[in-house]
């Protein structure tokens, strides 16, 4: 139950911080001392872009080998 709750906070938290970044701080000023506490605007688009790239990469390399286990087992089972 409390690694539940942490995981809930911290994807909350995460949640939050990305929509102030990606969405809030583009309409505020350059020289706000806010800016300090978010890395530049272009990383809101590469870091999931990234993540994405490498999740459907882990995705489809995993059906990949499925799909060929899969076939190499109907391989082996002759027909009656």
């Amino acid at each position: 139950r409390a690694i539940g709750a942490t995981l809930l906070l911290s994807s909350a938290s995460l949640f939050a911080y990305y929509t102030i970044w990606a969405l809030i701080m583009p309409f505020v000023d350059d020289g706000h001392p806010l800016h300090e506490y978010f890395p530049d605007r272009k990383y809101a688009i590469i870091i999931p872009v990234v993540l994405l790239l490498f999740g459907l990469t882990v995705i489809f390399t995993f059906l990949a080998l499925v799909m060929i286990k899969s076939s190499g087992t109907k391989k082996g089972v002759k027909k009656a």
